[in-house]
């Protein structure tokens, strides 16, 4: 197994993001709170070592206030038979279904973000 890590790709970083995302209402659902710094550098870690990708601090850190925001604009969403489901997938499996009605809504608003050349750094 090798230890070499790729930069982020475009894709990579839409695909992070909107797993920052997911995982921001995935916290907002079980703890009625939004997560700290803490949960999105974990989370981002996680992401990042799953798919041997590296990333510096501060494309973190840009990335995890833009999930934030996204996730906020969606937080009714949690309400939602068909969203709870989906975000309950997502903390059971560690995964994410692209054709999962919350992760496709989702995914539009990370697109759109990231059509803000201050992100795609």
């Amino acid at each position: 197994m090798s230890d070499v890590r790729h930069h982020l790709s475009p894709r990579d970083r839409l695909e992070l993001l909107c797993w920052l995302t997911c995982g921001c209402l995935g916290a907002y659902y079980l703890n009625e709170d939004w997560p700290d710094a803490a949960f999105h550098v974990q989370a981002a870690h996680k992401w990042l070592d799953h798919r041997s990708r590296e990333a510096d601090w501060l494309s973190i850190a840009r990335l995890s206030a833009t999930a934030l925001e996204i996730a906020r604009r969606h937080a009714k969403f949690v309400e939602a038979d068909w969203a709870r489901d989906a975000v309950e997938e997502i903390l059971d499996t560690d995964e994410l279904d692209p054709q999962a009605r919350l992760v496709k809504q989702v995914l539009t608003d990370c697109q759109n973000a990231l059509a803000d050349k201050r992100l795609a750094d």
